[in-house]
């Protein structure tokens, strides 16, 4: 009967120092797992590595690994930036200077054709702007400052740059919302959308901008009534130099490419489809924390 009694209290020991070990790697795993998620998601310290050779131990140290070479990538990612920027800039005062004496000697020699000759510097001008602020974009190469922003007012002053290149166009704005964004670049969004709507839109026709906030998303619908494009046109929408093949000869074919862009710095999508009506565009914004000030 003793014999019996020492053996169940051996087994009640193995029990509890069982669940004992169970609950400690349970919290160690929890540990782990909280240190990784605020080390990608808010820039974490790094973790020690473990001087054990248990499993979890292991893991820790597999983890440390794979944190190291994530910050070597994004330094080497930084620089790569930084590289691109700046050969960035000197493409574009190489190209402007030519095109600026080109300009000056067609406006002196007054020649016959001297109006379009004009009229292609001026697109060339514009499509080396707009291309190297792309390539700029996508390398990281601008800092976007984050403040809030009403954005049913930045989208209102954007049309009213657009109303007298386009007139007879009309828009409705409905909802609000207030959000933490870089207003030049997010106005510069808006403009290219509503710009890139009411150029295919006739004159009389609407363009309507939703606008909805909730505590994790901003939501932004942006629908005209000019028909929408062909279903095969619209995976290539934000690719540069992209054209439909009905769409007119204007526009240098990458304002779509630069407003991805500067949705994409804000960590957020954009998506386009067509409705009855014409075609719809779909941005997507997440609550961008008050504390992050540049992305």
């Amino acid at each position: 009967m003793g014999g019996l009694i020492c053996l169940t209290a051996l087994l009640g020991a193995a029990c509890a120092w069982l669940l004992f070990l169970r609950l400690r790697d349970h919290k160690r795993i929890r540990k782990l797992r909280e240190e990784a998620e605020a080390f990608l998601n808010h820039g974490g310290k790094l973790m020690d590595v473990a001087l054990g050779e248990d499993g979890i131990d292991m893991l820790q140290n597999a983890i440390c690994e794979l944190q190291d070479r994530l910050i070597r990538a994004r330094e080497l990612e930084k620089e790569e930036c930084s590289r691109t920027s700046a050969l960035t800039a000197d493409i574009s005062h190489q190209l402007k200077t030519p095109l600026t004496t080109i300009r000056l000697y067609t406006e002196m020699d007054a020649a016959p054709h001297m109006e379009e000759s004009l009229e292609q510097i001026s697109r060339m001008e514009n499509l080396i702007q707009g291309l190297l602020r792309l390539e700029r974009l996508c390398a990281d190469g601008y800092s976007f400052a984050f403040q809030e922003q009403d954005m049913n007012a930045l989208v209102r002053q954007q049309w009213d740059l657009l109303t007298t290149a386009f007139p007879g166009r009309k828009l409705c704005v409905t909802g609000n919302a207030v959000m933490r964004c870089d207003g030049k670049w997010m106005g510069e969004a808006f403009l290219n959308l509503l710009k890139n709507a009411c150029e295919h839109t006739c004159e009389g026709g609407t363009i309507w901008v939703c606008l909805e906030k909730t505590d994790a998303a901003f939501f932004c619908t942006l629908e005209d009534d000019g028909g929408g494009v062909r279903d095969k046109d619209l995976p290539h929408l934000f690719e540069r130099f992209y054209r439909a093949e009905h769409q007119s000869s204007q526009g240098a074919g990458i304002g779509l490419s630069i407003v991805r862009e500067i949705i994409r710095r804000h960590h957020g999508t954009i998506t386009a489809s067509n409705t009855e009506k014409g075609l719809k565009m779909e941005i997507t914004l997440p609550v961008i924390d008050g504390n992050l000030t540049n992305s």
